[in-house]
């Protein structure tokens, strides 16, 4: 491989964003166990009540909308933790979501891996999966680092226009580029297996 991921028996699911035809959702669904529950977690205006309706339509197991920013860490750890899948909904700031993916969470989400969950992250939260990550202002962070030396591009067509992607590699020329574009998804699970969904 070219680049490697958290050791885990989980998956990661870096998806470009949402499609019209809901086409990388439907298929994260057919990779979890029907049983297990759904943890949402979302930053789009209406904090997730399309995605769960989405979710619903394509078969979904029941599921629960998570606060991040619950004054409760224990409910937060607990609810990811139990999770058979997570679904993460960027909203338009890159910085919102770092920040509040705390250390409480991080840790849940490992746990949840660890026992096999797949953690689907749409949009810039696929971008935030990544070594280094560009912030609102322009400004070059370190991501979660799940995928180790990377920098994840999603609604891209073409890596080699992308703004964010010529800032990182006046940064850092050595780090690989990952280009997703909308429709599409880079799956990376466990014992190196790679594959790719949508076009």
């Amino acid at each position: 491989q070219i680049f490697d991921w958290l050791n885990t028996n989980g998956w990661l699911v870096l998806s470009g964003g949402a499609d019209a035809l809901s086409e990388i959702r439907a298929q994260a669904l057919s990779r979890v166990d029907a049983e297990g529950a759904v943890a949402y977690i979302s930053f789009a205006g209406d904090l997730g009540d399309s995605l769960m309706d989405d979710m619903a339509d394509l078969g979904a197991p029941t599921g629960y909308l998570v606060d991040l920013e619950d004054s409760d860490n224990n409910a937060i750890y607990e609810q990811i933790r139990s999770a058979s899948i997570i679904v993460i909904e960027p909203g338009q700031s890159i910085d919102k979501l770092k920040r509040l993916i705390s250390q409480t969470v991080l840790h849940a989400m490992k746990e949840a891996l660890d026992r096999g969950t797949l953690i689907l992250l749409e949009g810039l939260a696929a971008s935030l999966a990544g070594d280094l990550i560009v912030g609102d202002t322009g400004n070059i962070m370190n991501g979660l680092k799940w995928v180790n030396n990377a920098h994840v591009m999603t609604g891209v067509s073409n890596v080699l226009e992308s703004a964010s992607a010529s800032k990182i590699y006046d940064y850092e020329p050595e780090t690989i580029f990952i280009g997703i574009q909308l429709g599409s998804a880079l799956v990376l699970g466990p014992h190196g297996y790679m594959e790719t969904w949508g076009e």
